[in-house]
C-alpha cells in the first residue's frame, strides 16, 4: 500500500491539461483579466474535484494507495440513509 502519491507527475499533468483547456472561459466568466489570478481561482474552486476524479477514478494505483482510500468510498449509500 502506497503511503505517498506515486503518480504525482501524472496528476499534475492532468490538472494542467484541464486548466489549459478551460482557463480562458473561466477567466471570462469570473471577470478575471490576469492569467495567474485566473489559474489561482480555478484551482481554488475546482482543484478538489480534479484530485478526486483522478485519485478516485483515473489513477491506475488507486486500489493500492492509502491516500486514495477517501476517494474510493461510496458516499452515496450514507447520504441516502440520512
Amino acid at each position: 500500500m502506497h503511503q505517498r502519491c506515486e503518480k504525482l507527475k501524472e496528476l499534475l499533468e492532468a490538472e494542467l491539461r484541464v486548466i489549459g483547456n478551460h482557463i480562458d472561459d473561466h477567466k471570462w466568466f469570473q471577470h478575471i483579466d490576469d492569467e495567474n489570478e485566473g489559474v489561482k481561482d480555478f484551482i481554488k474552486k475546482y482543484g478538489w474535484i480534479m484530485r478526486e476524479m483522478y485519485c478516485g477514478f483515473a489513477c491506475p494505483d488507486r486500489e493500492n494507495c492509502e491516500l486514495a482510500k477517501v476517494f474510493l468510498k461510496d458516499k452515496r449509500k450514507s447520504n441516502r440513509q440520512k
